[in-house]
């Protein structure tokens, strides 16, 4: 039953069968499936198609607005069942975080802590953030977010914002008041939305502004744009570091900064390994 909600609420999200799919990594096939047996269960038709779009009906909206509250009870009630027999958390984290610091942090923390384990998972950030709203995951770690009457949002670091010059070569001074074009990452990203309000400030701070020339789904396809001289990009410091750019390299940009949290539902934050670990994690967190 889990499973088919689950279809369901990311069809809602990303609106076609494929980025549902890709974000529950499964197929197509598999998503289309889980819908069928849902009407079939329910008795009403839930999703209709407008080309490659699908759209949830308002039936489907009334379903899964009462179900999520149930299911994501459901899914605490569960995991917390799991982590009392095997010691394990549900934990997720987007890739970028998981491309840079955050596997070392993580296992540092545990080395500390011989009873618990990890089920690891990494996603982006929208689809993160809704699979540990809806109980999914105890916890997940990603840029911070605002939280609401289901989420709890804490925020234990701030990663510098760096960019990787194109060529790696050194960087040329930027006349004031001129505008630097960059490579940044898609807009959906969590990163983005933390540090693009931001970004007008850099002339006052700075001297110099920054124009995005062109998007990417992944900031280590970023650094290797760079790399190649397609241009700068703009890139989280960890990312640019644990892919080998010299340190000397990096342009650094004031106190630009994503802010790094860890969220869960509000019970999440009470179980007992989640408590174990934040404690551990709590002196390890870059600074």
């Amino acid at each position: 039953m889990i499973d088919r909600f689950d279809a369901l609420a990311a069809l809602q999200s990303s609106g076609t069968m494929g980025s549902a799919a890709s974000a529950l990594r499964i197929t197509q096939s598999a998503i289309s499936k889980r819908i069928a047996s849902l009407e079939r269960e329910v008795g009403v038709k839930l999703v209709e198609r407008h080309g490659r779009r699908v759209r949830l009906t308002p039936h489907a909206e009334q379903l899964l607005e009462h179900a999520r509250p149930l299911l994501a009870g459901l899914r605490e009630v569960l995991h917390a069942r799991r982590a009392q027999r095997h010691a394990a958390l549900r934990v997720a984290a987007t890739d970028s975080l998981l491309a840079s610091w955050l596997p070392v942090t993580l296992r540092a923390a545990l080395d500390r802590l011989p009873g618990l384990s990890l089920e690891l998972h990494a996603h982006r950030g929208p689809t993160l953030v809704e699979r540990v709203r809806s109980g999914d995951y105890s916890i997940g770690f990603c840029p911070s977010i605002a939280g609401d009457k289901d989420l709890l949002v804490r925020e234990v670091a701030r990663e510098p914002m760096v960019i990787v010059p194109a060529r790696l070569e050194p960087w040329p001074v930027a006349q004031a008041g001129t505008e630097v074009a960059v490579w940044a990452i898609e807009t959906r990203s969590l990163t983005w939305e933390a540090v693009a309000a931001r970004l007008s400030r850099l002339p006052r701070k700075l001297g110099f502004g920054l124009r995005v020339e062109g998007r990417l789904e992944s900031f280590t396809a970023l650094v290797q744009i760079a790399r190649a001289g397609f241009g700068h990009a703009l890139v989280p410091i960890g990312v640019a570091r644990d892919l080998g750019v010299p340190s000397e390299r990096l342009v650094h940009l004031g106190d630009l900064s994503r802010p790094i949290a860890v969220v869960g539902r509000r019970k999440a934050f009470e179980l007992a390994g989640v408590k174990q670990l934040l404690q551990q994690l709590g002196p390890l967190w870059p600074r």
